[in-house]
């Protein structure tokens, strides 16, 4: 199996650096996604793929956290790992599935952010 990993969107900031620190213990690589990564599929850019050029959409601003390889009880490590680091929880989330791997990172935004706003 693959290496444990989280993708970080518009967490290249104090914040974004707590939640690389408390992945450490847990044995979860982290990747700060760049925007002009963005149109990069999912699957590609979790195999550590660069685009050919970058992307020259609209950068959104919200933060976003992508698990990938992550199992059930590593998982729920990585999310009590932000009560106890007294984190504040990143609004959007989501694990990288067949399904998605195929997106690019502002179509799985938008999901998101479309299932955020129907809760």
């Amino acid at each position: 199996m693959n290496m444990p990993l989280v993708l970080l969107y518009n967490l290249d900031n104090p914040r974004g650096a707590k939640i690389r620190r408390m992945c450490l213990p847990l044995g979860l690589r982290t990747r700060l996604v760049t925007p002009e990564e963005y149109g990069l599929p999912l699957g590609e850019l979790v195999e550590g793929g660069t685009p050919e050029t970058p992307w020259a959409g609209e950068p959104f601003t919200d933060e976003m956290l992508v698990l990938v390889n992550c199992p059930g009880p590593l998982l729920d490590r990585f999310l009590q790992g932000f009560r106890r680091n007294k984190i504040p929880s990143v609004g959007l989330k989501a694990v990288l599935t067949p399904t998605n791997r195929t997106w690019d990172s502002a179509a799985l935004h938008a999901e998101l952010v479309r299932e955020r706003e129907a809760i």
